[in-house]
């Protein structure tokens, strides 16, 4: 009891120092915000890449940061009217690939080529392409408010789950999984996920019944999200992605709901506007 007790501490501790640190970020319209969706894909890979050496592969960092920065890159490119080509960049990807496999030619084992550069790859569409539509929320008409929003309903399903979970949970709902996740937290989230509408309503331009629907998808998704990060860390034997958050983890641990929320958000409000 006191371990779960000390260890919310750390997760409040910890909400209370990042939340308006994020706000700011968000708000703050001069400071070029993909270059923190950038730093924050690049820890995050590495932290991935990081869970499949604990298995014995060895992943290529600079071929997967430099995909991942494609897709990002991708995604500011015509909002900041760059001039240069976008093959550009594909070209100097191609070529990074090549040297790679010159390097591994001269390696007598291969086994593990296909492995590394396929984790390689899922690593930069994971945390490249997925994390991508932050920037397109961002970029959005009232991006700013579309973006905390989807932010705060994350964040509510991720903390409603964590605590109904922890004080009710009694039915593991995939205990092979992640043993600690409950049916009673997945639905608690989901609970205070659809409630906080009534918050949103002020911040998106969506009737009633869209916006309830709109906080339902999300908290699923989340939850999703969630449970697949669990999957990775269960297939690499490890707790927590890292540990640069106290009583939260890594950064996939607090980016992994989010990597699939954001892309339905997006398409749900396009889609709507």
């Amino acid at each position: 009891m006191e371990g779960k007790y000390n260890n919310f501490l750390k997760r409040t501790f910890t909400i209370v120092i990042v939340i308006p640190l994020i706000i700011f970020i968000i708000f703050w319209e001069r400071f070029p915000f993909f270059i923190v969706i950038l730093l924050l894909a690049g820890f995050g890979l590495n932290e991935l890449y990081s869970m499949a050496r604990k298995r014995g592969f060895e992943p290529p960092f600079i071929l997967g940061f430099i995909l991942t920065s494609y897709f990002i890159f991708l995604s500011i490119y015509d909002y900041y009217n760059i001039k240069y080509d976008k093959d550009i960049f594909l070209i100097f990807i191609i070529i990074i690939a090549i040297l790679y496999f010159i390097t591994q030619m001269f390696k007598k084992d291969h086994i593990m080529l296909l492995p590394n550069i396929s984790i390689s790859i899922f690593g930069s569409v994971y945390l490249g392409y997925l994390f991508s539509f932050i920037l397109k929320i961002k970029y959005l008409p009232n991006g700013n408010y579309c973006l905390l929003s989807l932010l705060f309903i994350t964040w509510v399903n991720d903390s409603a789950a964590y605590i109904i979970g922890t004080k009710f949970g009694k039915n593991r709902i995939f205990p092979q999984i992640s043993p600690k996740k409950s049916i009673e937290g997945s639905i608690g989230g989901i609970i205070f996920s659809t409630i906080s509408v009534f918050i949103l309503k002020n911040w998106l331009s969506l009737t009633f019944t869209k916006l309830i629907f709109l906080c339902l998808v999300i908290a699923i998704m989340a939850q999703f999200g969630d449970l697949f990060e669990s999957m990775l860390k269960r297939g690499s034997e490890v707790k927590d992605s890292g540990n640069l958050f106290p009583g939260h983890g890594g950064i996939l641990d607090c980016l992994d709901s989010l990597l699939f929320t954001a892309p339905v958000f997006y398409y749900y409000i396009t889609f709507l506007i």
